[in-house]
């Protein structure tokens, strides 16, 4: 059965020259931005000024955008790695860390396109291991599949009928209404200090009962804590991450 999405999911960014930077993420997660409307962050979200720094990017939006917050910052993944690898190669540091908007842009983008070159690296690695298939590789990434490394792995795959089977037994489908009650009891967890994670699943109940699957009528809040640390913990839409940022 495949869910029907409605709910807004994730959001967009408009750098500068034109291009969009793209968020993958429940929308829960970032609502704040809009003061709660999650609708609006259907529409690209105008940013008229961005600077890199030793701890991420910046992004600082149009006044126009009348955000709950002018700018907001992010620290991508492999961010670090990114910067040592740009040093070793001769970059000094100072010319990394921009403050010109169209240079600092410029800048983002070849972060983008080199993280989106690594995770292609690493899923055609886990691929060839028989830890993914190509299916489940499309659903969580699929802008690996305009790199050309990779496409050229999946057009041999595919030529050769030396594509990856799925394990047998049922599959999961994906929910994306629980994985942003999941999303959300993260991240009430990662902002209140010395609440209990199942305290975390119960606020999350009771702010977005609309997201709670009619199965877990009789104890959303246990199901909910449940299906948190057996599943969304481990899989590719974990926040794991996110609530252990309060406790370091």
């Amino acid at each position: 059965m495949t869910v029907e999405v409605t709910m807004v999911y994730g959001f967009k960014l408009q750098l500068p020259e034109g291009s969009f930077l793209h968020f993958f993420m429940p929308s829960v997660l970032v609502s704040d931005l809009t003061n709660g409307d999650e609708e609006k962050l259907r529409q690209p979200l105008k940013v008229h000024d961005v600077r890199i720094m030793e701890n991420g990017f910046q992004f600082i939006f149009d006044k126009n955008e009348k955000l709950s917050v002018a700018f907001i910052r992010h620290k991508p993944e492999f961010f670090d790695e990114y910067l040592s690898l740009l040093v070793a190669q001769g970059v000094p540091l100072s010319l990394i860390l921009d403050s010109n908007t169209v240079r600092a842009t410029r800048g983002v983008i070849l972060y983008c396109n080199w993280k989106t070159h690594r995770i292609a690296a690493k899923l055609e690695r886990e691929i060839r291991a028989g830890m993914r298939t190509f299916e489940e590789v499309r659903t969580t990434h699929n802008e690996v599949f305009m790199v050309p490394s990779f496409q050229k792995f999946f057009t041999e795959c595919f030529m050769t009928d030396t594509m990856p089977k799925a394990k047998k037994g049922k599959r999961r489908t994906h929910d994306p209404y629980i994985e942003a009650l999941y999303a959300l009891a993260c991240r009430i967890y990662r902002e209140t200090l010395r609440l209990s994670f199942e305290k975390a699943c119960e606020a999350a109940v009771e702010q977005r009962p609309d997201l709670v699957p009619l199965s877990w009528r009789e104890d959303p809040v246990g199901n909910l804590k449940r299906e948190a640390t057996r599943y969304w913990d481990k899989s590719a839409y974990s926040q794991l991450s996110l609530r252990q940022s309060r406790d370091k």
